[in-house]
């Protein structure tokens, strides 16, 4: 729902900041997706009707409001077709100008390397916009399978006689796999006066538990010298994965 919405003011603000853009293909494609989404009738998962019921909302207000604020805003004015060659080199141009994430697995690295920055950089913020994308759809879809079978799944285990683990059962023709991982949690304060206990009885604590020392980044460098000077032979520093954010400077900053 979130998505839908955002994407929706999305394209309302382009297509108020660009009017031309309502003549545009693509944009209008985007624009019959959205209404045909928000009017559909069906109820099936993923749908609009579907988000209402999983979140309780009534549908015909919900989509009574959607009308309001956006969709009498989506009328599509009648298409104008324009000239074939001028057409084809105004998608070489953008193409040019702003390669799109489709196109990038269909372009050489080395062509990709050389792009300007701005080009990479807005690459970069279509990848990054992508996987949030992605990451809000799975977060939504796994939590609509989990309204789904999450009380089956628990009354199975109630009847195997735990409470965690796998269980699987079948729903038409799918085989559903619920799993619920044990997490235990330590408490480290315990276990680090079971430790001195095992040693001071005479035995190696390493066998009954596995001890991993670290000291905060942030801590080494706030001591003194001579404290620090303690710990460096034990201290090693290696080098993370490179990592390169690239942000266009506004027209100012490039100005000046």
């Amino acid at each position: 729902m979130a998505q839908a919405i955002s994407d929706t003011t999305k394209l309302l603000e382009k297509g108020k900041k660009k009017p031309k853009l309502w003549n545009d293909h693509l944009f209008r494609m985007d624009v019959r997706h959205l209404r045909r989404w928000f009017l559909s009738q069906s109820k099936e998962p993923g749908s609009f009707r579907f988000v209402c019921e999983v979140l309780d909302l009534d549908h015909a207000r919900a989509l009574g409001r959607i009308q309001e604020q956006f969709l009498q805003h989506m009328v599509l004015p009648r298409w104008k077709p324009e000239p074939k060659e001028e057409k084809k080199e105004k998608t070489v141009m953008n193409t040019k100008m702003n390669p799109t994430l489709s196109e990038l697995h269909s372009m050489p690295i080395g062509e990709l390397a050389e792009l300007s920055p701005e080009q990479l950089a807005n690459l970069q913020q279509q990848a990054a916009k992508a996987v949030e994308s992605a990451k809000l759809t799975k977060e939504f879809l796994e939590g609509v399978i989990s309204r789904r079978y999450a009380d089956k799944a628990d009354l199975l285990r109630k009847e195997a006689g735990k409470d965690f683990g796998t269980v699987r059962f079948i729903d038409g023709d799918v085989q559903v796999t619920a799993e619920l991982p044990k997490r235990p949690h330590w408490d480290q304060k315990r276990l680090s006066d079971l430790f001195d206990r095992i040693r001071k009885a005479g035995e190696d604590p390493q066998e009954y538990m596995d001890v991993d020392y670290k000291v905060p980044e942030s801590k080494f460098k706030a001591w003194p010298s001579q404290i620090r000077s303690a710990f460096e032979g034990a201290r090693t520093v290696k080098a993370g994965k490179p990592t390169f954010k690239l942000s266009v400077k506004d027209e100012q900053e490039i100005a000046a």
